[in-house]
């Protein structure tokens, strides 16, 4: 399993295995990668601050953004994470801080790394837990998407999961001196049927979760809070994920990132639609608390999937692509009977890669699109759907790779205009290594259309979509 995620994110990157981190020790490999203006520094077991060559020369990066500097590296290398759990009557963890000393009660591994993507799977040692982060650019500039599964390989239940993300905020041109804010707090607690089971504003903790809740500040427990300082602190979050039956996995997202000032990161993050966040603010040094400007450079960590709902389990929380090339959207490790969600196109072109992987059938959104939509495959219009009509395709035709275009979005005088998002559900069979979706372009001004892709993006294979069509008996289901 770990291996075959490792290619579909990571084709053509250099994949390392970890060595055995049985009681502790440093991390032995890592990559800085970059999206925009921001990088990050990322271990082989997941964690941040890894020292490199990177756009502001060799130094410690952590959450870095060029000019102005690394928001979490000075002082100390307080970033990490930590899974806890209850197996077979034992309760055991395993995490990674650089802080702590590296990486402690964390088994094997593969890591794996380009320019832009960071790939790191590894197991508990107490459990047969493994626990997947994929880094790559999410839907936003200069913020980074990190796709968390934590997957039960054994054969009993693995009872009260708990997953632990903590940073320590260092804001540059002040650090050691800043701002803090956390938002969604509250909504997002296991009292209120989300996920949050901790949160509070000590960076410094440990990446174990059985450490225990700690905070600097009382004011800053399982609570929102704006500009909490100027101090030397940042954020702590716990998150409580229940019970995993053999087989069974748990995902959500992290996000790092930073941008030029916090009415930028405020819309991002909106965009992206997470459910908690921090922001993390230098102290501008002026009479007036706080630094509601956000400048030099407001810096992001956040949470999405932690609101009680996986992504994918309903179209108003889909899965989110990785961006690695505009208009491209790529899925890796995808499971069947999800909601994807790429943005808005005027279609897309959607391919699965692996071992007997097809589509069994595609279900267009409810909201937010006129319709009708056309689904094309090899060039001929197959069926044209509603908003949330289902089509389910031939069994033995194999299907691979097909065209849904007509999308037209609906003026949404609630939010901010005109849709920008466009999920679909989608289930599939095989076992797939990646899914893709490619951006198909509208005619351009002066009439000429603009070609569909020939060659489709297959997230480093560069391989071209192929299907195979023996028949063509499709058929058209209604919602409802």
């Amino acid at each position: 399993m770990a291996i075959n995620l490792r290619k579909q994110l990571l084709a053509t990157a250099a994949i390392v295995p970890m060595a055995m981190l049985l009681g502790g020790g440093q991390a032995l490999a890592g990559a800085v990668i970059t999206h925009g203006a921001t990088s990050l520094g990322v271990n082989d077991s997941a964690e941040l601050n890894f020292f490199s060559d990177g756009p502001g020369g060799f130094l410690t990066y952590g959450v870095y953004r060029d000019p102005i500097g690394d928001a979490i590296s000075p002082g100390c290398l307080c970033e990490g994470w930590g899974v806890s759990t209850t197996y077979a009557g034992f309760t055991t963890s395993g995490w990674a801080n650089q802080d702590d000393g590296g990486a402690f009660g964390l088994t094997g591994g593969v890591f794996g790394s380009t320019a832009n993507t960071a790939s790191s799977s590894i197991g508990l040692s107490g459990a047969p837990i493994q626990v997947d982060h994929l880094f790559g650019p999410s839907l936003q500039a200069d913020i980074f998407q990190v796709n968390v599964t934590i997957r039960n390989t054994g054969a009993a239940t693995a009872e009260n999961i708990v997953y632990r993300r903590v940073m320590d905020w260092d804001v540059p041109p002040t650090a050691f001196n800043e701002f803090v804010t956390h938002q969604g707090v509250e909504a997002n607690l296991v009292a209120n049927g989300g996920n949050v089971l901790y949160a509070s504003n000590d960076g410094f903790a440990s990446g174990d979760p059985l450490s225990g809740p700690s905070s600097l500040d009382s004011a800053s427990e399982n609570t929102d809070f704006v500009d909490l300082g100027p101090s030397d602190h940042g954020s702590l979050f716990d998150f409580a994920f229940g019970n995993l039956a053999a087989g069974e996995s748990r995902s959500f997202n992290i996000f790092y990132g930073s941008r030029e000032n916090e009415a930028s990161a405020l819309a991002a993050l909106a965009a992206l639609g997470v459910d908690l966040y921090s922001l993390g603010q230098s102290d501008p040094l002026l009479p007036d608390p706080g630094n509601p400007d956000g400048t030099p450079a407001t810096f992001i960590f956040a949470f999405g999937g932690v609101g009680g709902v996986a992504p994918g389990e309903t179209e108003a929380n889909p899965v989110l692509p990785f961006v690695p090339a505009p208009g491209e959207f790529v899925f890796p490790a995808p499971q069947p009977r999800l909601w994807y969600d790429p943005p808005f196109a005027e279609g897309f072109t959607y391919t699965l890669t692996g071992v007997g992987a097809e589509f069994i059938g595609v279900r267009v959104p409810t909201v937010g699109f006129a319709g009708p939509f056309d689904i094309v495959i090899g060039g001929i219009t197959v069926a044209s759907l509603d908003p949330g009509e289902s089509y389910l395709f031939d069994s033995l035709a194999d299907v691979t790779s097909f065209d849904l275009v007509g999308i037209n979005p609906l003026l949404d005088v609630t939010a901010t205009g005109f849709a920008t998002a466009f999920p679909t559900f989608l289930d599939f069979s095989g076992d797939p290594t990646s899914l893709s979706m490619t951006a198909i372009l509208a005619p351009d001004p002066g009439g000429a259309a603009v070609p569909e892709p020939g060659t489709l993006f297959l997230m480093g294979a560069g391989l071209a979509g192929i299907v195979r069509l023996r028949t063509r008996q499709w058929r058209l289901v209604r919602a409802g």
